[in-house]
């Protein structure tokens, strides 16, 4: 049997004072939004292009919002589905994701933030695909986190209830609770998320360097910011 393929974008509406606080230490937090508006743009598009896979249905594309809906009502295509957040950490949040989202057993839901726009669509096919025979499916960071999680059907109840969330143990913590829930966890190749001044610098390197997808937002964002 075939389930769906669904893809949930955890989104922050990307206000002053609200997005990107690391970076908005490094350069204030009217810019910080900018540059936070500019990835959110560029995550869209690039979710928007995921291929459709042979045999498979095109990707259902969800929004999970936190802190103002009104600001991506107007902005998303009619394909998108909006779900609020709900949890005090990550683990609770895409917990309660699923609860909303019911997947069925053959279902693959696939999570990504608004941190990785520089990922080619093509990764997001093998996500999928590695959900074809494995539990879950992740993306690491070089921080030790990730910029990718996707699991078959449901998590176990509190799978991720004891990670250690945002510092370097968050990916290896991770994948010991899926796999001492008895989850077969695939991991795909590393990348890297945008949260500092020199995450936005290695990002045009790559770009110049032709290294990766486009993030024409982001470049014009960095351009006009003098960045």
């Amino acid at each position: 049997m075939i389930g769906m393929d669904r893809v949930v974008l955890f989104a922050k509406a990307p206000l002053p004072g609200k997005a990107k606080m690391r970076l908005a230490d490094e350069i204030g937090p009217a810019r910080a939004a900018r540059v936070a508006e500019a990835l959110l743009g560029d995550t869209l598009e690039m979710l928007e292009e995921i291929p459709t896979r042979p045999g498979a249905a095109a990707p259902r594309l969800v929004l999970a919002w936190t802190d103002a809906i009104e600001w991506f009502t107007p902005r998303l295509e009619s394909n998108w589905r909006l779900i609020e957040q709900r949890g005090r950490d990550l683990g609770e949040r895409l917990e309660h994701a699923l609860l909303d989202l019911a997947p069925a057993p053959e279902d693959k839901t696939v999570f990504v933030g608004m941190d990785c726009p520089h990922m080619p669509p093509e990764r997001m096919e093998e996500a999928f695909e590695a959900l074809d025979e494995a539990h879950a499916v992740i993306g690491p960071c070089d921080d030790g986190g990730y910029y990718l999680l996707g699991v078959r059907g449901a998590l176990p109840a509190a799978a991720l209830r004891a990670i250690r969330w945002g510092t370097e143990d968050a990916l290896t913590d991770t994948i010991a609770a899926l796999e001492g829930a008895g989850m077969s966890v695939v991991r795909l190749a590393p990348g890297y998320d945008i949260n500092t001044l020199e995450d936005l610098r290695r990002l045009a390197s790559d770009r110049a360097a032709d290294a990766l997808n486009s993030v024409a937002n982001v470049m014009r964002a960095v351009t006009d910011l003098g960045l």
